[in-house]
């Protein structure tokens, strides 16, 4: 299937996601239909040496929503999906999925007050929590957020996750290093898409994290060196990647992140 029709609606880095309405029990409804094109050879070849059929992207996809899903983690909705394969190797699909009705995390979050923005900083820590105290390796960041509600007690009453293109299909033990690895990378790339955020509310986004992660048990000794491990890894990723040279001077500042 190749769907050029409907207004673009995906960021550059991500597959190509066109808007559809379509007609359903007399009312227009919004959808996105997200299409994948050839896989990457490298993937292909690495099933094929461990003698299984490579999975395409479409496929990978679905597997990750079932999982978020499986877990009771709030996930946009396919309603439709396909493939074309030849010998086995998939050269297209799609994925057709509701549109979830609300705002998006980072528009929500550059109107709100401080106060706001701390509680949507600890359901977004809390959800971050729940993926790893259930072995769901997968990152959520801002961007792929919608806010469904004002309540923001917990995250399952006020966040849709989209976008699950990239992640593991299966529940892993997640170490302390990926863990702090992962919370790391999340707050850098955070500061492109909502800005430099107080120091509260990156200790907001801990906290949540913290008390869904299993970690609530914590000394404060305990905490506070797993705030100290997500700084060095932030110091180490903002040292080696040239991306985000621009954020060093801030992080430094602001945040008192360690540099070497």
């Amino acid at each position: 299937m190749n769907y050029s029709a409907g207004k673009l609606a995906s960021r550059p880095s991500k597959r190509h996601v066109r808007t559809l309405y379509l007609d359903v029990e007399g009312k227009k409804r919004k959808y996105f239909i997200k299409q994948a094109g050839f896989q990457l050879l490298q993937i292909g070849l690495q099933a094929w040496c461990k003698f299984q059929l490579p999975r395409s992207d479409t496929a990978r996809e679905l597997l990750i929503i079932e999982l978020f899903r499986d877990h009771e983690i709030p996930v946009m909705n396919p309603v439709a999906w396909g493939e074309c394969r030849v010998f086995g190797w998939s050269v297209r699909g799609f994925i057709l999925v509701e549109e979830v009705v609300g705002r998006e995390f980072v528009e929500v979050y550059r109107d709100a007050s401080l106060r706001i923005r701390r509680r949507l900083m600890r359901v977004h820590g809390e959800l971050m929590g729940t993926l790893h105290q259930k072995g769901i390796e997968s990152k959520v960041h801002t961007r792929d957020l919608i806010c469904v509600s004002q309540d923001y007690e917990t995250f399952r009453k006020c966040l849709v996750v989209i976008d699950r293109e990239r992640g593991l299909t299966r529940p892993v033990s997640i170490s302390l290093k990926q863990r702090t690895k992962t919370l790391a990378e999340i707050w850098i790339k955070g500061a492109f898409t909502i800005g430099r955020g107080e120091r509260s509310e990156l200790l907001a986004f801990l906290s949540g994290y913290f008390r869904a992660s299993g970690m609530h048990g914590l000394n404060k000794a305990g905490r506070v060196n797993l705030v100290g491990l997500v700084m060095g890894r932030a110091a180490d990723i903002l040292d080696t990647d040239q991306r985000y040279a621009s954020l060093r001077p801030d992080f430094k500042e602001k945040y008192g992140v360690p540099f070497k």
